[in-house]
Formats: C-alpha cells, sequence, structure tokens
C-alpha cells in the first residue's frame, strides 16, 4: 500500500506539472457559467446534462494523460513497483481523484449558486435531488474517464485508431436513446454500452429523480467500469512498455 501511495503522489505530480488539466478545467468554467446563467434551470436537467459534460471531460482528461506517458519513466516506475497491480492502481487512483474533484465541483455549484439566487431553478430544490443527482454525475465521470484510459496507446498502438474509437462508443452512448426509440432491436446493444444518457430516458418529462433507476443505472456504471478496467489491466500487462 505504501508502494501505491507513493507511485500516487508521483503520478499525480507530474500531472499537475503538465498541461492536461488546463483545458477541462477551463471548459469546467465555462460550462458553470452559461448553464446557470438563465433561469429557471430544470433541476434534474442540470445534474443529467452535468453528467453527460463530465462523461466528455473525464474521457478527454484520461486519454491525455496516458497520451502524455513517458514510456521510459512508465517502465521505471513499473520496475520499483511492489507488483503490478500496485503500479496499475495508482493509475487508476489518479483518474479517480481528478473525476472525483470535477463531480464535486458540478454537484457543489449549483447549491452556492442557489444560495445567491433564490430562483434559479424551476422548482424547490430538496436533499434527495442533489444526492441522486450527484450520484449520476459522479457516475458518469467514472464512466468517461474509464472508457478514455480503455483506448490506451499500448492497446491501440495508433493513436488515430484509439482516439476515433472513443468518439465513435461515446457519440454512440450519448446517443441511445434516440436509437433506441427508432430501432427497437438497440436496446440490446445498449446494454453493452455505458448508461451515460440512461438518466434522460428515466427522469422523461417529470423532473424528478426515480431511487430504483438511478440505482439500477449505478449498478449498470459499477459493472461496465469493472469489466473496462479488468480488461484493460489485462490487456496492459500483456503488452509491456518497450524502451
Amino acid at each position: 500500500m505504501k508502494n501505491v501511495i507513493s507511485l500516487y503522489k508521483l503520478r499525480m505530480m507530474m500531472v499537475l506539472r503538465s498541461s492536461v488539466l488546463v483545458v477541462p478545467t477551463i471548459a469546467l468554467v465555462a460550462f458553470l457559467g452559461i448553464m446557470y446563467s438563465f433561469p429557471p434551470v430544470q433541476v434534474t436537467g442540470s445534474f443529467l446534462i452535468s453528467g453527460i459534460f463530465l462523461f466528455v471531460i473525464c474521457a478527454y482528461v484520461s486519454m491525455s494523460i496516458q497520451f502524455k506517458e513517458n514510456d521510459v519513466h512508465e517502465e521505471i516506475f513499473l520496475l520499483h513497483s511492489d507488483s503490478e497491480i500496485g503500479y496499475y492502481i495508482s493509475r487508476e487512483l489518479i483518474i479517480g481523484s481528478i473525476t472525483l474533484v470535477y463531480s464535486i465541483v458540478l454537484s457543489v455549484y449549483p447549491l452556492i449558486k442557489l444560495a445567491m439566487r433564490p430562483n434559479l431553478f424551476s422548482r424547490n430544490l430538496e436533499a434527495k435531488d442533489v444526492v441522486w443527482g450527484s450520484i449520476i454525475i459522479l457516475g458518469n465521470g467514472i464512466l468517461g474517464a474509464a472508457l478514455g484510459d480503455l483506448f490506451h496507446h499500448r492497446i491501440f498502438t495508433r493513436k488515430r485508431d484509439g482516439l476515433t474509437g472513443l468518439i465513435f462508443v461515446t457519440v454512440v452512448a450519448m446517443c441511445k436513446l434516440p436509437l433506441t426509440k427508432k430501432f427497437p432491436f438497440f436496446r440490446i446493444i445498449g446494454l453493452i454500452l455505458p448508461p451515460v444518457s440512461d438518466g434522460l430516458e428515466m427522469v422523461g418529462d417529470t423532473d424528478v429523480f426515480s431511487p430504483k433507476g438511478t440505482v439500477f443505472i449505478l449498478l449498470h456504471t459499477i459493472v461496465f467500469v469493472a469489466v473496462v478496467i479488468f480488461v484493460k489491466i489485462r490487456l496492459l500487462m500483456r503488452n509491456k512498455y518497450s524502451c
């Protein structure tokens, strides 16, 4: 565990010293500024749109981080790790930490804005709205981070292929609802896609989160992320760095 923490601190320092987080952070600030500038804002809609936004941002961040990985440095980290699993756990912790920070900002900002502008939302914001909405935001962020790192340059040796694959899966996942309505058979295929837009179908026109529906989305997210991380780590362990 001590070795994992040391690797985590070192990798995080490298990420913070790079320019990886500049663009997504600026995009986050701009998004929040636009999103809550024109009240009244729909309660569920604001959280769901924030979740989709974070999905895209985290996919971009995770892919950018692995694109900037220095093969020589990474090989040295791997050689000095107590175990390969510990090395890969430190990678997941980096992406997870960034996702958590962004999701907290997206979840807390509307509360601060509401305190300054009581008529911000189209209805009264309740504690359960914040809880369910925050779960969806965090879940979507983790989905994006896991998916972006799956298209790793050691798995897809040509960066163009990895980027194309990520964009394709992202677009299909976000368009899953209209595709399902037009092609009913697509619902089966949709089960293996990240549930990034499932919240829109769950809420519909009600502007109310369904606890049962949100829990189902959360479980779908956990299973999807666990499978993606397992597959990715196995592939990365097989495709070693070549220095």
